[in-house]
């Protein structure tokens, strides 16, 4: 339990960082409508990065690491695409978060997991 805790809350803070640092400042794309928020944004920030993560920290093993980590980009650039397509997420190019999506599961998270289970 403690290990889905420390990869949701880091998975969060990362994500608060990214929107508040970058995102709204540059206006890179809007979420929904600014108005107000609800369940889509929830879910989109704090539930579905979270369960990837986990799950993939749950099947990551070195000795297959490159298959994970283009399987899951792979499925991240997916769910990213199908936001934009129902108009979740606007004024937003997904391939912009290729190069982010690759860093995570390539050398975040397995770092992570290191880090984790030193601990």
């Amino acid at each position: 339990m403690s290990n889905f805790v420390h990869s949701y809350t880091s998975e969060s803070v990362h994500i608060c960082v990214d929107i508040y640092t970058i995102a709204v400042p540059f206006n890179l794309f809007d979420i929904g409508n600014p108005q107000k928020e609800g369940i889509p944004e929830i879910t989109l920030f704090g539930i579905i990065p979270s369960c990837l993560s986990v799950i993939y920290l749950n099947l990551y093993k070195e000795d297959k690491k490159w298959y994970w980590v283009t399987l899951f980009v792979i499925l991240s650039l997916i769910l990213e695409w199908l936001t934009t397509k129902v108009g979740l997420m606007k004024h937003w190019n997904t391939w912009w978060s290729f190069p982010i999506h690759f860093l995570a599961y390539a050398f975040y998270l397995p770092w992570h997991l290191k880090f984790i289970r030193k601990n």
